[in-house]
């Protein structure tokens, strides 16, 4: 009978420091880390599309619109990777569905948790195409009338 009670001692002691060392390892998987304010540059895709390179026309932009419209989820696709974009709980498809399959600069809260990255878009506008071969310039339009004028 010792024997006995001393076995079930010693798996509940077992059984206690095992989930207690389960437990303390998942604590921090827990803790989501402070989001950061940014500013971000990239292609707004919908991850359908961009994952399996299947679009339902050659016109990708109206394919990326129709996908967000619908509720496939959007990504910034940037240099360093994927970003996953949101809005709060309704959602991002009504402030980038305009800028899909197009360049875009977004600014947000910057959450990053387990290797994924996400953005939670406060405003969302156009940006210029880092492949594309037009220059900078400047309209006379974007002068102010004091600023000397080379």
């Amino acid at each position: 009978m010792k024997t006995l009670r001393s076995i079930v001692i010693a798996a509940a002691l077992a059984a206690a420091i095992l989930c207690t060392s389960v437990l303390m390892a998942g604590g921090d998987r827990d803790k989501v880390p402070p989001p950061r304010d940014v500013v971000l540059t990239g292609k707004i895709v919908d991850l359908h599309s961009f994952m399996t390179d299947k679009f339902e026309s050659s016109d990708h932009a109206k394919c990326t619109q129709r996908c967000i419209q619908a509720g496939v989820p959007a990504a910034l696709e940037t240099e360093d990777g994927l970003i996953i974009i949101g809005e709060g709980s309704k959602g991002p498809a009504r402030t980038i569905t305009p800028l899909a399959f197009r360049y875009a600069e977004l600014k947000g809260k910057l959450y990053e948790r387990e290797g994924i990255k996400y953005i939670d878009v406060a405003s969302a506008k156009a940006a210029k195409d880092p492949e594309s071969e037009e220059e900078d310039w400047e309209s006379e339009d974007d002068w102010d009338d004091d600023e000397e004028r080379d």
